[in-house]
């Protein structure tokens, strides 16, 4: 009997020992993974901001065309215009 209840001891123990081994093993990959993931959370933060700013610079020379092209369009009414006026006088 009291062979049996050691032997339980050393298998409980060796089980024990192999739990902590595992858990110390999982704690470090764990650790690893949340690292990996921290870096790929400021990669796709500075990513965003690029894009971000590109969108801006994007939107910025979108508007300048617009206003620039109504502005040549107006330019190019008034010249026509002009050029009528003059070629009625003639």
């Amino acid at each position: 009997m009291d062979k049996l209840i050691i032997l339980v001891l050393v298998l409980l123990s060796l089980l024990a020992i192999k739990l902590i081994i595992a858990n110390k093993r999982i704690k470090q990959m764990h650790y690893l993974k949340m690292k990996q993931l921290k870096d790929i959370f400021k990669n796709l933060s500075s990513k965003q901001e690029i894009l971000n700013q590109k969108a801006s610079i994007s939107t910025d020379f979108q508007s300048n065309y617009k206003s620039d092209m109504k502005k040549l369009g107006e330019e190019i009414f008034v010249l026509q215009k002009r050029i009528f006026e003059l070629l009625t006088k003639k």
